[in-house]
């Protein structure tokens, strides 16, 4: 096998490889580009023009996929823990403060998971003014995982948390009723 040949072996069987493992990582991607841009390099040395003209096409696609690839999103434990008041309308910012006073009323007991907190409510407030005001609540603070299930024995629940870190902060925010 003279060194020509083995130059195209290797770059089809890296186009090869790297084409099966893009899903794991879009550094694969990558590879596969450069993988094709050699069997290009090798087609035009080998004489079969077409070949080459073809691969070039290929890395030009497989770069633009690498590029348009989403980088992984961030661990959620890095997404800063911040509350943005000025979301909310002064309207809507009386309707929250007094939908909260309604919700944190109506909390009968709490349950602590590693990540949330769960609030058993009572009969203090309906289960709409409890959706508004997590609608309200997820505006001004996104980060901020929230939940309501009622149970098949009728009690309803609202689950606040989504990281170890949202926990404490929620701790400090609500520390009336969080105890």
């Amino acid at each position: 096998m003279n060194p020509l040949t083995l130059f195209g072996v290797l770059a089809v069987s890296a186009m090869l490889v790297f084409y099966a493992l893009e899903e794991r990582s879009r550094s694969f991607v990558l590879m596969f580009a450069a993988a094709c841009a050699a069997s290009s390099v090798y087609g035009f040395l080998q004489g079969a023009w077409p070949f080459g003209v073809v691969e070039a096409i290929w890395t030009g696609v497989a770069v633009r996929r690498w590029q348009q690839r989403s980088v992984p999103p961030p661990n959620p434990e890095s997404k800063p823990i911040a509350c943005d008041m000025t979301a909310l309308s002064r309207e809507e910012r009386q309707r929250y403060d007094s939908l909260r006073s309604r919700v944190v009323g109506a909390v009968e007991s709490v349950t602590s998971t590693p990540q949330f907190f769960q609030l058993r409510l009572g009969s203090g407030v309906t289960t709409q003014d409890v959706a508004e005001w997590m609608a309200l609540e997820h505006r001004c603070c996104p980060f901020l995982t929230t939940a309501i299930t009622i149970r098949p024995d009728g009690t309803r629940w609202v689950e606040l948390g989504g990281s170890a870190a949202i926990k404490d902060f929620l701790h400090q925010e609500f520390n009336t009723v969080l105890g």
